[in-house]
């Protein structure tokens, strides 16, 4: 905008009003955006059945914010199918509304890359990365496997010689941490022995029955067996040995540079705005540092980590690109 006078023929109230008008428009600050908070029931959506895994994370947010008086008018709202498509499409049928929020886990990305939903994380708004549950390898107490060390030499002697449950789903963690030490040790992933039973407690029931050699899961499914001494976990995928697992070597101590989790984000629809945004990131830090929270992650075996919409948004990103790595060398990627 251009704007001429000449002082010498306007008058001085005329003048004196246009340079005020000017100041507004040229130095005036811009108004802050006011903050936000629910008028109305808060839906946390969870992408398992009452009772799971997701489900119980729904659930203890949902007792912290009640207790912490934080948000006391909460609702747990399970949406089962399609690895997660199904809640992710519910949460997002009102673009904007921040009332709805999801427990987003892994499959986020995977389901997208192998073609299986048309949801990506780019279609909803990151507001927090809550938790990683770390990926551990374990065998039978009696078995010959004491270490990676020893899978290793077994693969590259015959990929095929052991045989290793992934829980239920394949192109998950349980199979990324595998395809990366086996890349690592320049043995082919594809051709690894992975079987797929109903879920974790199926696959503990297989190694401990020795129907199978070795099962690649979360620690919180094994780390009973492993304490009693009918399992024993040979790694886990850590940064740094587990408060949980102290007697645990980690992969990177073993030799292999591999760190892989299972990470949990709290998601919500597209469109937001960014005083949404800010009051769930307060809302979901204050929720990650609650005792109660941090008992609930150590009862499960859980790290605790935390991340804001931004570093979420970027952890994302980087996320989906190494894992679409690892499932076109799989060749389960949709070309």
């Amino acid at each position: 905008m251009t704007v001429s006078a000449d002082s010498d023929h306007v008058p001085a109230c005329c003048l004196a009003v246009l340079l005020a008008v000017l100041a507004i428009v040229f130095v005036s600050p811009c108004v802050a955006q006011p903050a936000w908070k629910p008028e109305r029931t808060v839906e946390i959506v969870v992408i398992s059945a009452a009772g799971g895994g997701n489900d119980k994370t729904g659930r203890t947010m949902q007792k912290i914010w009640q207790d912490a008086k934080w948000i006391e008018n909460a609702v747990v709202v399970n949406k089962v199918g399609g690895g997660g498509a199904v809640a992710y499409a519910y949460t997002n049928q009102n673009p904007g509304d921040a009332h709805r929020i999801v427990i987003a886990r892994t499959g986020l990305l995977s389901n997208h890359i192998l073609g299986l939903s048309p949801l990506n994380y780019t279609d909803l708004t990151p507001l927090a990365l809550v938790s990683n549950e770390a990926m551990s390898l374990v065998v039978r107490a009696d078995s010959p496997l004491k270490s990676v060390k020893d899978l290793v030499e077994r693969w590259k002697a015959d990929p095929q010689s052991v045989s290793i449950s992934l829980g239920s789903t394949r192109g998950s963690p349980t199979h990324y941490v595998l395809a990366l030490i086996a890349r690592a040790s320049g043995v082919d992933p594809r051709r690894l022995k992975v079987l797929t039973f109903g879920g974790a407690s199926d696959s503990v029931t297989n190694l401990l029955g020795g129907h199978i050699d070795m099962a690649s899961a979360a620690p919180g499914n094994v780390v009973q067996h492993h304490k009693a001494g009918t399992l024993r976990i040979i790694g886990i995928a850590t940064a740094k040995r587990s408060a949980m697992l102290p007697d645990v070597p980690t992969l990177k101590e073993q030799g292999f540079d591999v760190v892989q989790g299972s990470w949990t984000a709290i998601m919500g629809p597209k469109g937001i705005s960014a005083a949404q945004v800010a009051y769930w990131e307060d809302i979901l830090e204050r929720t990650a540092n609650h005792p109660q929270w941090k008992r609930y992650l150590e009862s499960d075996s859980v790290e605790w980590t935390f991340m804001k919409s931004q570093p979420t948004r970027d952890f994302l990103r980087q996320d989906y690109d190494a894992v679409r790595g690892l499932l076109i060398e799989l060749g389960m990627a949709r070309q």
